[in-house]
Parts: structure tokens; sequence; C-alpha cells
């Protein structure tokens, strides 16, 4: 009798254990879900509340799919030989394979002089895992005062450490290499209000890059470009992510609108995965759509394997949310474009690609953006054919009520 297809999940995070979730169930596929060695999967969108709050590693542990788990890192895919090679030495077959491996923290640029010298000594640092959130939680809480925080970026992480840290009352210089921070992750819209805000609470450098980090007895001094220096006790860099994934893949995955990759039975799902179909060529980096990524990958995989029907091409319908200097800051969808502001009472935001709303975002809207969740990529905007309408009624009203009544 032969045995089910075995299907290996590289990564126990947002995307891994979704696709594990669904397959879990099924008793006609076998399926290993491979986390890092020594590590036990947590939820990457909580670690704030370890790095700013009182959150403890225990309480933001990932509740986990039941199936065969193994943290045992996986060093490299042969995909000729359709077999994974994990730290211990182990080598593991597969029918089918769903990369869910995620991200890594962007570093600083390499031409940063005394950067890597500056991170060793604890001083810079990223919030992208648990280790960097417990290191974060124990310089702030370390300096038996209100600490010096420097903010290299714009984007989601930056602007709510930002928001947080004045919360509490530290000091919070924010530095931003556009000229509009947070325009890649937000749209301009909604990215020009929060820099009204980030400028109206502190200092700010906007269109600036760091040249030079050093550690000295003031704490870490941080040049710019226009030889500005900025002392802070933390550099917290916040320039995005870049894939993570094993040999061969240095640079990622690249899937099609199935979330397949170039190799025979290979899917990619999450952080690592970059996106080329008819939305163009897109990554997303952020728990909802992953885990989205991660259930749809399981399901093309079966379609493949012959156990299931077809789920179509994916699109990104995900929410995602932001507390920002008590503002909302609500997204679903590919957002990030320069956006274009809707007529109405709130502050929303539509991005098209070829006329159709791929992505709402918006600040105090949350109900009306995550309604275009199910409604994203099939809808066309209307919004300007909707305004010329009510533009032409209300003139036609105007010139008849201001045309002479004939008399009878």
């Amino acid at each position: 009798m032969t045995s089910p297809p075995q299907i290996l999940i590289l990564g126990a995070g947002a995307a891994g254990t979704a696709a594990a979730r669904v397959l879990a169930p099924r008793d006609d596929v076998r399926v290993t879900l491979l986390g890092p060695t020594g590590e036990t999967p947590y939820s990457r969108m909580l670690i704030k509340g370890i790095a700013f709050g009182p959150a403890s590693p225990e309480a933001i542990k990932l509740p986990l799919p039941d199936v065969p788990i193994s943290s045992d890192s996986v060093v490299a895919v042969a995909t000729t030989a359709r077999e994974v090679e994990l730290a211990s030495g182990t080598r593991l077959s597969y029918d089918a394979l769903v990369v869910a491996t995620g991200s890594r923290a962007r570093a600083l640029p390499v031409d940063v002089v005394g950067g890597l010298t500056a991170a060793t000594a604890g001083r810079v640092s990223a919030l992208h895992t648990l280790d960097d959130a417990r290191r974060i939680r124990e310089l702030l809480t370390g300096q038996g005062r209100r600490a010096r925080v420097a903010i290299y970026g714009g984007g989601i992480i930056a602007a709510e450490a930002a928001s947080i840290l004045r919360d509490e009352g530290h000091s919070v210089v924010l530095i931003s290499r556009s000229a509009i921070p947070g325009i890649g992750a937000f749209g301009v819209h909604v990215a020009e209000r929060m820099a009204a805000e980030h400028s109206s609470r502190g200092t700010i450098h906007v269109g600036r890059t760091v040249q030079r980090v050093d550690v000295t007895d003031a704490g870490v001094v941080t040049t710019l470009d226009t030889a500005s220096q900025v002392v802070a006790d933390l550099l917290l860099v916040a320039l995005g992510t870049t894939p993570a994934a094993p040999a061969p893949w240095i640079d990622g995955l690249d899937v099609d609108d199935r979330l397949r990759a170039d190799a025979p039975d290979v899917y990619a799902a999450g952080g690592v995965a970059t996106h080329h179909d008819a939305l163009g060529t897109w990554r997303i980096d952020h728990w909802q759509d992953a885990s989205a990524q991660g259930a749809h990958a399981a399901e093309v995989a079966l379609h493949d394997l012959g156990l299931g029907g077809d789920p179509g091409p994916y699109r990104p319908r995900s929410p995602f949310m932001a507390m920002v200097y008590g503002r909302t800051i609500a997204g679903v969808g590919l957002t990030g474009d320069g956006g274009r502001l809707v007529a109405g009472d709130e502050f929303v935001v539509h991005h098209e690609r070829q006329g159709t709303v791929v992505g709402v975002t918006g600040i105090d809207a949350v109900g009306t953006v995550y309604r275009w969740g199910q409604r994203l990529h099939t809808v066309e905007d209307a919004t300007d054919e909707i305004t010329r309408l009510v533009h032409r009624h209300e003139s036609a009203t105007t010139q008849e009520a201001s045309c002479p009544v004939s008399p009878h």
C-alpha cells in the first residue's frame, strides 16, 4: 500500500502554522512542521508588548497545530533530490514543500561606519525577534531614568515605537530616509498625516541617512549625512525586512499567483515570498497576510497532489492595524503606493491597480477599511464617476431652480 504524500513545512511562524492547520485534519497526507533549533514558536506581532510593556515570553507563545513538530533549523534544500538538510544533519524527503521561513530585520547598511561595533555593544537593535524585544526592555529599564531613543525608519514599527515611547515619557528622535516617513507602508496621504503627528511631538529628521554610529560614555552617537549628530541610549533600526530562506534561495523565493516557486512542488508564503502576478511585483510582511498566504499555499499543494480543488490565485485581502499617537491606522490588502483620498466624512484612501481597488488605508476608520476586505481585486473604483453624477445632478437642480416659472 502506497503511503500518503509527505508535505514538509519550513517555518513555525504565521505562514507555517496556518499551512499546518489546513493540513492537520487530513488523513491523506503526512505533515511535518520544522521550526528553528531551540526556539519555541511565538507571535511576532506581540513582541512590542515585551519590548515596551509588561508582557512575558510565555504570554506570546504561539498555539501550535496538531501535527508532528521538530525544532531543527533547515540548512539547505535539494530540490532535485526533494530533500531538506537540517542543522542536526538529518535529511528528510518531501513530495511537497511549503517554505514559510519568514524574514529578518534589515540591518544598518554596511557602509555605516561603526554600525556593527555599536550593535555588538547592545546600543543598536531592531525590533523583530523575541531576543530583540528582551534586549530593548533591559536597556529601557536599566537606565534609572527616562531613556533617549533614536529611531531610524518611518514605517509601522517606527511609528508605533515612537508613539509608545513618547507616551511613556522617553525622549525620541525619528530619522527617516524618506521625505515622508511611512510612505511605503501607509501610502502618501496617511503618511503625511503621521509625519505631521511626529513633528508636533518631537524632533524628526526627514530625507536623511545615517553615516556613522559611535558608542561613547554619553551613549550611542548617530551622525547623519548633514553632519548633525543625535545622542541616544539606543538606536532602534526599523528599516523593514528582507526574506530569510535556506539555500539555495538566498534572496527569498519568487512565486506566481498560486504561490508556486520555480522548483517543482515547492511553494512559499509570508515574508519569504516575493510575488509576481497580475498585481505586479510585491511582497507583504505582516502577520495576518502571512497566515492567509500559508493557508492558500497548503490548499494549492493539495490541489497539485490531486487531493483538492484549485483555490485560485492568491490576492492579498488581510487587515493590519497600528495605534499611533491615539489614532488608529488601519489597512487592508495591497497598500503603500500613492493612493487616492476618497471624499467623505472619514479619512479613507483607495490604492488601485489599473482602476481596480487592491488596498484601502485609513485613519480612525477601521470599520470602513476592513469592510473592503472581500471586495478588493473585484471592484473598480467608481468614486470619480459617482462624483461626476452627483455634480451633474446638483448642477441640473440649480439650473431648474433658477429658471423663471412660466405663467399659465
